[in-house]
């Protein structure tokens, strides 16, 4: 495995599902890990797991909706040093469904889940992280390379993440900082459970209507890919978006 030795990451929404996999493989590999989410007992729970295998971590409450929060968490996660890497993963699905089913607040919580905490990450974070640092953000398959359409508020969001990438990419580049989107297929987290109903045969079935493979996606073959963005040599260019199925199968978004 990758030595992350003395390396410092953030990870927002970790949690639970894809953020708590991916905070798990980074303390595997030897970095300090600062879970980061709104529920303090389930981030504990992430920490003490991660501690009883045998690695670092710790839990700063954040709520990414708010940039003062963000601000803070890129604050106190750098206090003792330069940050290596910020994964932006916290979203939330909203409203799923026939448009007149919409509210306005229903409206401004996803886009501030999914959309406007990527744009907190990416200014706050990056005043803090060393040349060589690593930005990460999470989108989706929706809104990317699939229209859905009973998630057209989601897919906007995640298509806002695929486009702040690209675009903070050269912006960065001097200071050293390279910058990647994660687009998932169908994995098997929690959303997955609320839209599908959490049955097994709901979930595979909600997984083979999507995903190329098929399958449904365990959450650790997307940490798998999240952190060979950060190891692989040479790296992938800056700025890139790419597709996340199960293997994990990696394909570059066009």
């Amino acid at each position: 495995m990758t030595d992350l030795t003395g390396r410092t990451a953030v990870v927002t929404g970790s949690t639970s599902g894809i953020g708590a996999a991916i905070a798990h493989r980074l303390a595997a590999a030897g970095a300090h890990v600062v879970v980061s989410g709104r529920n303090a007992e389930r981030g504990a729970a992430v920490v003490q797991a991660i501690t009883d295998a045998g690695g670092h971590a710790r839990f700063v409450a954040a709520d990414v909706t708010n940039d003062a929060d963000v601000a803070e968490l890129a604050r106190v996660a750098a206090a003792d040093g330069p940050i290596d890497y910020w994964f932006s993963n916290a979203g939330t699905e909203g409203p799923i469904g026939p448009m007149d089913t919409w509210t306005a607040e229903a409206l401004r919580e996803v886009v501030d889940a999914n959309l406007t905490s990527v744009l907190s990450g990416l200014h706050h974070a990056s005043t803090h992280l060393r040349s060589g640092g690593v930005i990460v953000n999470t989108a989706s398959f929706v809104g990317t390379v699939l229209p859905v359409p009973i998630a057209v508020p989601y897919a906007a969001a995640k298509a806002g993440v695929v486009a702040a990438g690209r675009s903070a990419a050269p912006l960065l580049a001097d200071a050293g900082i390279d910058v990647y989107t994660l687009c998932p297929w169908v994995i098997d987290t929690p959303m997955v459970d609320r839209l599908t109903g959490g049955a097994p045969d709901d979930k595979n079935g909600f997984a083979a209507g999507f995903a190329p493979s098929g399958r449904l996606t365990p959450v650790d073959d997307v940490a798998r890919a999240a952190v060979d963005l950060l190891t692989m040599e040479p790296r992938r260019p800056s700025g890139e978006a790419i597709l996340v199925d199960a293997g994990p199968t990696v394909t570059v978004l066009s």
